[in-house]
C-alpha cells in the first residue's frame, strides 16, 4: 500500500512530491450540478490540490442520523464529491472537524454537542459518534489506499478554548473546574508557592482566578501592577495553552484509532493567546497558520511586518511553513474593514509570505459560497478575470520558482518567545522588529526553548523575563562563538521572575534621562558616528570595552559595552535601536546581508537552489518606486549573468560586482521575482 509522509517541506505519496498549493471548495454549499464546472476552472488555475470542511451539524440531518450520500439533500453527497476528485485526478485536504466556524451555526456543531466545551466527557462522546460515521467514509479515499487521493487532514479547527462561551465550565467565575486543576498541578500541589508567586492568601487551590489584562485592541483595561500580578496572567495563558494542546492530543488520537493514516495538521490563529505553536506541533504532524491581511496592508504601519514575522516563525517550529487559511475574498461584515480587495492585494500578500518563507498555503475561500464574497471563482465555475488571472499568475510563480527547495540566505536572527507576545508584556511595535524591518535585514526567529540558536549573530527580541533553560541556550549559543545583541531589554529574571542572569549581561548602574535626549555614539574609534535620541542605561562600573557618548553637562558616560564570553560575545546598549544603528552594527561585525534595499519600503530576500538564485523585493510604501537592491550574496557567481523578472517575462543582463545595486521598478504596494542565473 502507498505511504504518504511530510518530508522536504511537502507532502510525499510514495516517491511522488505533492506541493501544498490549494483552494478551499466548499461541496455542500455549491450546487452538485456545478460541481464539474467549478473544479475545471480550479485545473486551469494551475491547481492540482483542493481542500474542503466537513460540516457535522448539516450531515446529522436529525439527532443520531447522518447522511454523506446526499439521499435526503443532494449537497450532503460527500462520498460523491470524493469520487469526482478522484476521478479528476485532484489532491484532496480534508477537513471535518468536529468544529469548523465558517460562518455557520454554533460553528459548525450541532446545538446538543455545543452546549458543552471541547474536553467536556459528553462532547466527546458525541463528537467520537460523528467521527466514526465520518472517517468510514473518509477511509477508502485516503492515499494511503490504492487509487486514493485524500493526503491531509485537519484535526478540529483552530482549536480553542472560548473562556468567552465556556469559562464557567472551567471555574473562571464561581465554581471551580479545569483551570483549578490544572494550577493545583503547575504548582504540585504547593498552596504556599501559588500564594508566593501570585500575592495571593488562598486557603485551598478551588479559591484560585485567572489576572486577565486587557486583549482587545484600545482598551486601556486593568493594568499589570507587578511581577507576581503578570505571572498570573502568565498562568492563563499556559492554562489555554494545556487545554489547547490536550484536546489537539485528544483529536488526532480518535483520528488514529478510527483508521486515519494520512498526516494529521492542525491550524491556528495567527496570534499566541490560544496555542503554543511548538506544543501543537509536537501533538500533529505539522501545524499551519491562518492569515488573513487587510487590504494591502493597510490596517497600520506595523500590519505588513508582523505578518512576514508570523511566517518567520512557523518556519522553524513546522514542518512545513504553510498557510492553512490564506485569505481569497472575505466573509460577510469584514469587507467593511478591509475593503475592496484587488488583483495586487494578492500580488503583495503572496509575495510577502513567499519573501517570509512560506512553502504552501490554501486560498480560503477559491470558490464562493454563501457568507463569502470576491473569490476569483463564483458558485457557478465563472471567473472573475481580473483576479483570476493573477491567482494563475502566481500559482505558475510557484511552480517556477518551487519554495519547498529554496534555501533562504542570511546570517541574522532573532530570539521570539511567543508567551511575552500573547501576554501582551511586548509592545506589537517592538522597536528592535521594527528597526530590522525598516533596514531591510531579512532575519529568521530563533525560540531559545528549542536549543542553542543557529546563527552566528543573534539579536535579543524579548522582555526582562525569560525561561531559565531559555538563557542557559542562549549562554551556550555565545560560548561556541555566536553574537549576541541587546539593547534597553535584556534577559536578567527567570520565568518565576527571580533574578536569573545567565546570559552574562551586566545591569546598568543607572537609568537616564526623564526626558529623551540626542547624543553621538562610535562603536569603536574609527567607525562612523551614529546619533541617536533615547533615554539611556548608564553602564558604569562595567567589564568589557566601553562605548562612550558625551552629554555635554551630563559628561560622557558608558552607554553600552562589548563582552567577551568563551569563544563569541555580547554587545549590549543602553538604549533603542534605530534603522541607521542597526546598520552599522551589522557592518561593525561584518555580517553578511545577502541582499538589502537601499530604497525605504522595499523588503527582499534572497533565496537559492544550486546554481540559481532568486529575490523576492516588495514595495510596501504608497508611491511607485525605482528600486536599488545590494546584493552580496551572489559574490561568488560570475561576473556577468542573466536576471529575469519572473513576473512580466523580461530578461537583462547585469554586470554583477561587490555591493553592485541592481536597480529595479516596482508599482505602489507590488512586487517582484526576479530569477539569476549565470550566462552560460
Amino acid at each position: 500500500m502507498p505511504k504518504v509522509r511530510i518530508k522536504n517541506n511537502e507532502v510525499w505519496v510514495d516517491r511522488k512530491p505533492i506541493s501544498l498549493v490549494s483552494g478551499e471548495v466548499h461541496y455542500w454549499r455549491l450546487n452538485p450540478n456545478y460541481w464539474g464546472q467549478v473544479l475545471a476552472r480550479v485545473r486551469e488555475m494551475g491547481l492540482k490540490t483542493v481542500s474542503t470542511y466537513i460540516p457535522w451539524d448539516y450531515h446529522e440531518y436529525a439527532r443520531g442520523r447522518f447522511d454523506f450520500t446526499g439521499e435526503t439533500d443532494q449537497t450532503r453527497n460527500l462520498k460523491a464529491f470524493l469520487q469526482l476528485t478522484r476521478r479528476q485526478k485532484f489532491w484532496l485536504i480534508i477537513r471535518p472537524g468536529p468544529y469548523i466556524y465558517s460562518e455557520w451555526p454554533n460553528e459548525g456543531a450541532p446545538q446538543y454537542a455545543y452546549r458543552y466545551h471541547r474536553l467536556h466527557p459528553q462532547f466527546q462522546k458525541y463528537a467520537l459518534h460523528y467521527l466514526t460515521q465520518v472517517a468510514g467514509i473518509l477511509r477508502p479515499f485516503q492515499a494511503t489506499r490504492r487509487g486514493g487521493h485524500i493526503i491531509l487532514l485537519q484535526a478540529d479547527n483552530e482549536i480553542d478554548p472560548w473562556p468567552d462561551t465556556f469559562g464557567h465550565q472551567y471555574g473562571l467565575n464561581q465554581k471551580p473546574g479545569m483551570f483549578q486543576e490544572y494550577i493545583r498541578s503547575l504548582y504540585s500541589g504547593d498552596l504556599n508557592e501559588l500564594n508566593e508567586r501570585w500575592g495571593t492568601s488562598y486557603t485551598s487551590f478551588e479559591q484560585a482566578r485567572p489576572f486577565i489584562a486587557t486583549m482587545l485592541s484600545g482598551e486601556q483595561g486593568l493594568p499589570l501592577k507587578g511581577d507576581k500580578e503578570l505571572k498570573r496572567h502568565l498562568d492563563y495563558f499556559k492554562f489555554k495553552y494545556f487545554y489547547s494542546r490536550k484536546y489537539a492530543a485528544w483529536s488526532v488520537e480518535t483520528y488514529r484509532k478510527l483508521g486515519i493514516d494520512i498526516p494529521i495538521y492542525l491550524n491556528l490563529y495567527p496570534f499566541f493567546y490560544a496555542h503554543d505553536w511548538v506544543q501543537m506541533q509536537e501533538t500533529s504532524d505539522m501545524v499551519g497558520v491562518d492569515l488573513y491581511p487587510s487590504s494591502e496592508f493597510s490596517e497600520d504601519s506595523f500590519e505588513h511586518r508582523k505578518f512576514i514575522d508570523k511566517i518567520r516563525y512557523l518556519k522553524i517550529v513546522s514542518k512545513v511553513p504553510y498557510i492553512a487559511e490564506f485569505a481569497a475574498g472575505v466573509w460577510h461584515a469584514r469587507h467593511y474593514e478591509t475593503g475592496i480587495l484587488t488583483p495586487n492585494h494578492y500580488r503583495l500578500i503572496t509575495l510577502s509570505a513567499l519573501l517570509g518563507g512560506t512553502a504552501g498555503w490554501n486560498w480560503y475561500m477559491l470558490v464562493n459560497r454563501d457568507n463569502w464574497y470576491m473569490s476569483p471563482i463564483n458558485e457557478w465555475g465563472r471567473v472573475r478575470n481580473e483576479l483570476y488571472e493573477v491567482f494563475q499568475e502566481l500559482v505558475a510563480i510557484f511552480s517556477r520558482i518551487h519554495p519547498p527547495s529554496l534555501v533562504k540566505m542570511n546570517e541574522v536572527g532573532v530570539t521570539f518567545n511567543p508567551l511575552q507576545y500573547a501576554a501582551r508584556t511586548l509592545p506589537h511595535n517592538s522597536p528592535i522588529l521594527t528597526a530590522l524591518y525598516d533596514s531591510d535585514i531579512d532575519y529568521e526567529f530563533c525560540d531559545p526553548r528549542l536549543g542553542v540558536p543557529n546563527k552566528r549573530f543573534l539579536f535579543y527580541s524579548g522582555n526582562q523575563w525569560l525561561e531559565a533553560s531559555s538563557q542557559e541556550n542562549l549562554r551556550r549559543f555565545v560560548e561556541e562563538g555566536g553574537t549576541l545583541i541587546a539593547f534597553r531589554d535584556y534577559p536578567r529574571k527567570d520565568e518565576n521572575f527571580k533574578p536569573y542572569s545567565m546570559v552574562g549581561f551586566e545591569d546598568p548602574g543607572s537609568a537616564l534621562f526623564e526626558f529623551k535626549k540626542k547624543f553621538k555614539i562610535r562603536l569603536a574609534p574609527g567607525r562612523p558616528e551614529i546619533e541617536l535620541i533615547s533615554s539611556i542605561y548608564n553602564f558604569d562600573p562595567v567589564r568589557g570595552k566601553k562605548i562612550t557618548a558625551d552629554f555635554g553637562s551630563f559628561g560622557r558616560m558608558t552607554v553600552g559595552y562589548i563582552k567577551e564570553i568563551g569563544k563569541g560575545r555580547i554587545l549590549h546598549l543602553g538604549f533603542e535601536p534605530t534603522r541607521e544603528l542597526i546598520l552599522e552594527i551589522l557592518n561593525y561585525f561584518k555580517v553578511p546581508l545577502n541582499s538589502h534595499s537601499v530604497t525605504r519600503d522595499i523588503k527582499t530576500a534572497l533565496f537559492r537552489r544550486g546554481k540559481r538564485f532568486y529575490l523576492i523585493a516588495v514595495n510596501n510604501g504608497d508611491e511607485d518606486k525605482s528600486g536599488s537592491v545590494h546584493l552580496p550574496g551572489m559574490q561568488k557567481l560570475r561576473s556577468k549573468m542573466r536576471a529575469r523578472d519572473l513576473m512580466t517575462g523580461k530578461e537583462a543582463m547585469i554586470s554583477h560586482e561587490r555591493r553592485h545595486p541592481f536597480t529595479f521598478e516596482v508599482r505602489r504596494k507590488d512586487g517582484k521575482i526576479f530569477e539569476f542565473s549565470p550566462l552560460v
